[in-house]
């Protein structure tokens, strides 16, 4: 899950002011860059298994949406200054963020998989022992390896994609990064797929949900029973088998 990212310039200027509260439909949802959960398209959309599935619960519960892309460093203070209404941006929940924000029911469980190349051996963590593992610095797979492995055994990205590129010409042996980034690479990117395949997945995962100010309840409850409803009627699992080639 993304912890610390490098700071980036905020796009507070391209945002409208919520419309929630004067229309009661449309929701402004932030979000920053964390494929397959959040991407941009070629004509500049937002789109990704995230964004489908916020979209689907909020139209579920009778809301509109806007999604707005924008940088991790600057998400929360977007939503207590009350220009996004939700933040939809792979937030592990916490004791410490429940103190401060609301939060969804888990709209995804992230463990920690491991890709490598198609011919490779490797079925578990020991298998990565003596072997060069990329990952994106910070990020909960970072400290998965550190916690196993030496630190000269380790290649740390400042972006996921570019550790993928150095597996995929064979820089590095394996990738340790959030399920559905490693599921999108092995089972869905153009360009990777034949080459990579899901090695393992670790057992211990952690919540993601989505945020709300301490002060919406209603929309908090509203946006679950979206949630509840998508995955009653199968949305949610068509929308997980079109980004992660999976339902599970």
């Amino acid at each position: 899950m993304k912890r610390f990212v490098s700071a980036l310039a905020l796009l507070a200027a391209l945002i409208a002011p919520s419309v929630a509260s004067a229309a009661g439909k449309t929701l402004v949802v932030a979000t920053s860059l964390w494929p397959p959960m959040t991407m941009v398209d070629e004509e500049k959309n937002v789109i990704g298994y995230e964004m489908d599935v916020i979209t689907a619960a909020a139209k579920a519960a009778g809301y509109d949406v806007k999604l707005v892309n924008t940088s991790w460093d600057g998400i929360f203070s977007l939503l207590e200054s009350g220009n996004c209404d939700i933040i939809a941006s792979c937030v592990t929940i916490t004791d410490a963020r429940k103190k401060n924000y609301l939060f969804s029911d888990p709209f995804y469980s992230f463990k920690q998989a491991c890709v490598v190349p198609k011919d490779s051996n490797v079925t578990g963590m020991d298998d990565l022992k003596g072997k060069r593992v990329g990952a994106q610095i910070g990020t909960t797979g970072h400290i998965v390896l550190q916690k196993a492995l030496p630190a000269d055994n380790i290649a740390a990205y400042d972006d996921v994609g570019l550790a993928f590129e150095d597996l995929k010409v064979g820089r590095i042996d394996a990738v340790m990064c959030d399920d559905p980034v490693a599921a999108y690479y092995a089972n869905r990117k153009e360009g990777y797929t034949d080459l990579m395949k899901l090695a393992f997945i670790t057992s211990e995962g952690e919540d993601a949900g989505f945020v709300f100010r301490k002060q919406d309840e209603q929309l908090k409850n509203d946006i679950n029973k979206g949630l509840a409803a998508i995955r009653a009627d199968g949305t949610e699992k068509a929308i997980r088998e079109k980004w992660m080639g999976t339902a599970e």
